[in-house]
């Protein structure tokens, strides 16, 4: 015990000698201060900058109003849907053309009626082609003096496999546009074109009539799944052996069933759609969650490119209302609608130009009625389509193309004309008066 005492009775007198020298104090309290200062500095910086500018009073989240929404990131991701302003800017587009075995001829020749240098293109030769074809496809378009120079044309070096039923048309239509936002930031409308389709106007028809178009404008054919079809398509539940095979098969359906969706309404139409890069980087980046829990539902939906991107659009405020329902193609029907739609010959030309569509579908390869297009509606002599761009000379039958000049002049023509009354009709009060209903 009187160990223990004397102990406490060093550490005592030891403690006070510490406190008596005072050799380590002055410098003790210049960091102590030094570094509270510094501290003080720095919490009042953060403080400033990201928030005293912005409000004064501290945010009551229990009563959000709308003045306080630009608080939250997502009124930042929703602003370019909430724009609404028109640009005279001459517009760049960005397309993708797709094909299967035996496509690629198809697919060059529909990509230089629809190129123009402003544009970006995005080719992709699906997993059945074989490899020999899918190289010809790219050393053609490698070995293309304008593709080479201007570097606006890509092909897809992953190929995927695409069942029209089955949802691997979207996911490589998304993985497409994933590539175009990455790759180019110079693009206004996203076009989805198949190897069979071709079109009906010049790049500069098209350009001239989307000049004057708000950039918020969606042309994606829609209506709601009702009838057969919603019991048909939306309770049944398949599998599309695409997504892990490496081999076509049909898709394979269940027993099983499901209820329809409650949480959102379901909306069809067709697969071909020309969107705003707007919409496309809601699509991809989908802030709030929904298009991966609509993608998810169309993974086992039947003809899922028919209903992923309608459904999407219509259930969202901020684009619901810039959806116009037409796809800017004239497509031949049988009635009652088959599966596939008839193909275009000689005698649906007229029709065709009456349409005042700037696309077509479906043709055969090669077929005649594509060289009438060629010189009646498009002025194609050479490997392009004649525009403004092309200041070449025609003399002893050389490329106007071969050199090119200023691509935001355009030389619009009569196929302006047909689109231009065509879009009037599709954005009268009237027309837009239906869209998601």
């Amino acid at each position: 015990m009187k160990k223990v005492y004397r102990k406490l009775i060093w550490i005592r007198h030891s403690g006070f000698r510490v406190f008596r020298d005072r050799k380590w104090m002055f410098p003790f309290l210049a960091s102590l201060v030094l570094s509270v200062t510094l501290f003080m500095s720095l919490i009042y910086v953060q403080f400033d900058t990201s928030y005293v500018e912005d409000q004064e009073q501290p945010l009551p989240f229990d009563n959000i109003s709308e003045e306080s929404s630009e608080y939250f990131v997502e009124s930042d991701l929703n602003s370019t849907a909430n724009s609404n302003s028109n640009s005279s800017e001459v517009p760049r587009l960005a397309y993708l053309i797709s094909g299967t075995k035996g496509d690629s001829h198809r697919m060059m020749r529909t990509l230089q009626a629809v190129y123009h240098p402003r544009n970006q293109y995005v080719l992709h030769l699906d997993l059945e082609a074989p490899p020999k074809e899918r190289l010809e496809l790219a050393m053609s378009v490698k070995s293309d003096p304008t593709f080479r120079e201007v570097e606006n044309v890509r092909v897809m070096s992953q190929s995927n496999l695409v069942t029209y039923k089955g949802p691997t048309m979207i996911a490589c239509t998304l993985q497409a546009v994933a590539i175009l936002l990455r790759e180019s930031l110079d693009w206004d409308w996203f076009i989805n074109l198949s190897a069979s389709d071709y079109p009906l106007v010049t790049q500069d028809d098209l350009l001239y009539v989307f000049s004057n178009l708000s950039r918020n404008v969606n042309f994606i054919e829609h209506m709601k799944l009702t009838g057969w079809k919603l019991n048909q398509r939306a309770k049944s539940i398949i599998v599309d052996p695409g997504l892990y095979l490496s081999k076509k098969t049909e898709i394979a359906w269940t027993t099983q069933h499901r209820s329809i969706p409650t949480s959102f309404k379901l909306f069809t139409g067709s697969a071909w759609v020309v969107l705003t890069r707007s919409f496309l980087e809601y699509s991809i980046l989908g802030w709030d969650n929904f298009p991966r829990t609509i993608l998810m539902y169309y993974a086992n939906f039947v003809s899922s490119p028919e209903g992923y991107f309608h459904t999407v659009i219509c259930n969202n405020e901020e684009f619901k209302s810039t959806a116009i329902g037409h796809d800017l193609h004239y497509i031949s029907w049988d009635y009652p609608p088959k599966q596939h739609p008839n193909s275009l010959t000689m005698k649906d030309f007229d029709k065709m130009v009456k349409s005042n569509a700037p696309f077509a579908r479906k043709f055969h390869k090669n077929d005649p009625v594509l060289d009438k297009i060629d010189k009646e509606l498009l002025g194609r002599t050479h490997r392009f389509s004649l525009g403004a761009w092309c200041v070449g000379s025609l003399e002893n039958g050389d490329d106007p193309c071969s050199v090119r000049g200023d691509d935001s002049v355009l030389k619009p023509g009569l196929g302006a004309e047909r689109l231009k009354e065509l879009v009037q009709t599709l954005l009268s009060d009237e027309f837009r008066s239906k869209q998601c209903s």
